[in-house]
């Protein structure tokens, strides 16, 4: 027989650990079978995984990526978003004045009429209208035509590609994973107290890293959700006094071992709660954990979430039908994450990208569809320097398979985020991406999080101009908490006053200025926001 818990060597114990439990503690017993016994033997090394709010969460133990993440001086967090079977770009992103676009796309086409305009030549599906708020305030970049040589039509392989950060060969492991190991040769005798990088959904292979797959899976979308509710640690005392009982102990001290990262993952989910209201798709609700988790402190610096489904062989659609309605959860999705972590303020903490393996075909099928294709936009949300990042394909320069040739690279844009969002150094990214690539502008490097910059006010936020870069206007908006006079001017880079564009006691709420530069030469602009208490300058950029 069990004998009763004398001692509780975990913050927090089991339901069906003990003989109060019942007929639960029966069944506790009779779940931890010869399969459970050697699945918990291989959680110990690295991380695990659970469900929160019904989606299953998979955790990752500390690389040198990382671990370097970890030092970065800010809390700033990176979420992906994978869109898995290949998204179609074209009409995600759509050249309302290609005609080569419409001849191959008779039916499933979305006409200029029907985009919601991002610039005179470039037109959003109009299923994303809830993103159209973040286009107009500049919390969205788009990244044009991103691919790489020779793409690979092959689901998992092109995804290995994006994951591994490696076309040119076949890495074994993530371009996360790499660089989480490099200075960490600690790993497995020295573990975090929190997980690193957080999975729900989307490809492991992001993690991949020399000692294995850092990320170990709880299976069952609800089974965080009863982790959550029971406490989650075995109870390592409560065995029967025999040799089954002395080896269901030393199972239980295997799992609770590999919970290491769970506690700090429960506490967060104990203490915070979503402050929005979220759609029912798998996606939001991953997006909902997120919001939950970073509410709620846990440290974690990189999330990747997946939503399914972009394999649109057939009966794709144009304005409506299935690809509308993949477009619309990631549109509605991504709102509502961001309504809800800017609730409390926590919005510039979080940088969102969405990726997929490739794009679709330039022709449309005779299914109504689309096939496997090559490069496709890449969409980035929250604290950016919003615009259009490189330049969307003319369709006329195709490759052997008749689809858009890449113009920009996709290390390109993970250079950004490393380099601009997270500040590493620029070796330590050549060394994770295996080469050199440049550095694009859509990540707003003078974004704050919780902690306001000393001499910040709360009253008054300073938004990024949008759109940026420009050509010659953009707007500048700003917000006051209560009336006041500003100043709203705009410098040159030698410190040159080009234009005030106000000076005067303005009401509380939100405000938009226009400021043109067509006399101006191309090149990097300030402008400065100055109030009674505090000021504050961004940059933005003219390109002609």
């Amino acid at each position: 027989m069990c004998q009763k818990d004398q001692h509780k060597t975990n913050s927090h114990t089991r339901h069906g650990g003990s003989l109060e439990d019942g007929e639960a503690h029966e069944k506790d017993h009779r779940s931890w079978s010869r399969r459970s016994f050697l699945n918990a033997l291989g959680f110990t090394a690295f991380g695990s995984g659970m469900a929160l709010a019904g989606m299953p969460v998979h955790t990752f133990a500390r690389t040198s990526f990382l671990n370097r993440l970890m030092k970065a001086d800010n809390d700033r967090v990176l979420i992906l978003v994978q869109l898995s079977g290949g998204n179609d770009g074209l009409n995600t992103i759509i050249p309302i004045h290609n005609d080569i676009y419409y001849e191959k796309r008779p039916i499933i086409g979305i006409s200029k009429n029907d985009s919601i305009l991002l610039n005179d030549d470039i037109g959003m599906h109009p299923a994303m209208s809830s993103l159209e708020p973040f286009w107009g305030e500049g919390n969205m970049a788009v990244v044009n035509n991103v691919g790489y040589s020779n793409p690979n039509r092959s689901h998992a392989r092109a995804t290995d590609i994006w994951t591994s950060a490696s076309a040119e060969q076949n890495a074994t492991t993530g371009w996360a994973g790499r660089f989480l190991t490099q200075q960490n040769p600690d790993l497995i005798s020295d573990p975090p107290q929190y997980p690193l990088g957080l999975r729900i959904g989307g490809s492991s292979s992001l993690f991949q890293s020399q000692f294995g797959n850092l990320g170990v899976t709880f299976s069952g979308a609800n089974q965080f959700a009863q982790f959550i509710e029971q406490g989650g640690f075995y109870n390592e005392d409560q065995v029967p006094n025999s040799q089954f009982g002395r080896s269901l102990s030393f199972a239980r001290k295997v799992a609770n071992s590999s919970f290491r990262y769970l506690e700090s993952i429960q506490q967060a989910a104990d203490s915070a709660s979503n402050m929005g209201e979220y759609p029912g798709s798998s996606l939001s609700q991953s997006l909902a954990v997120v919001a939950r988790l970073i509410r709620g402190g846990l440290k974690t610096r990189v999330f990747l979430v997946s939503k399914g489904g972009f394999d649109t062989h057939n009966n794709q659609g144009g304005t409506e039908g299935s690809h509308a309605n993949l477009l619309a959860d990631i549109s509605d999705s991504v709102q509502a994450f961001y309504n809800d972590l800017e609730s409390d303020n926590l919005h510039n903490r979080a940088l969102t990208m969405t990726f997929s393996e490739f794009g679709r075909t330039l022709d449309e099928n005779s299914s109504q569809g689309t096939d496997h294709g090559s490069s496709a936009p890449v969409m980035v949300f929250g604290p950016v320097n919003g615009g259009i990042y490189g330049e969307h394909s003319d369709l006329t320069n195709l490759d052997s398979s008749g689809d858009p040739v890449y113009s920009t690279d996709f290390r390109s844009v993970y250079t950004s985020i490393l380099n601009s969002w997270f500040g590493l150094e620029g070796q330590e990214t050549n060394t994770v991406l295996n080469g050199n690539y440049n550095t694009l502008g859509f990540v707003d490097e003078t974004a704050t999080s919780t902690d306001p910059k000393p001499g910040t006010p709360a009253h008054f936020t300073l938004k990024q101009n949008y759109p940026n870069p420009f050509n010659p206007k953009t707007n500048i908006s700003f917000t006051l908490d209560k009336a006041m006079v500003v100043q709203l001017n705009v410098y040159d880079i030698n410190g040159r006053l080009v234009q005030q564009l106000v000076h005067k006691k303005m009401r509380s709420g939100t405000h938009t200025l226009s400021f043109n530069g067509q006399h101006l030469a191309s090149g990097t602009y300030f402008y400065e926001l100055k109030t009674p208490a505090a000021t504050e300058t961004k940059k933005m950029t003219l390109i002609k």
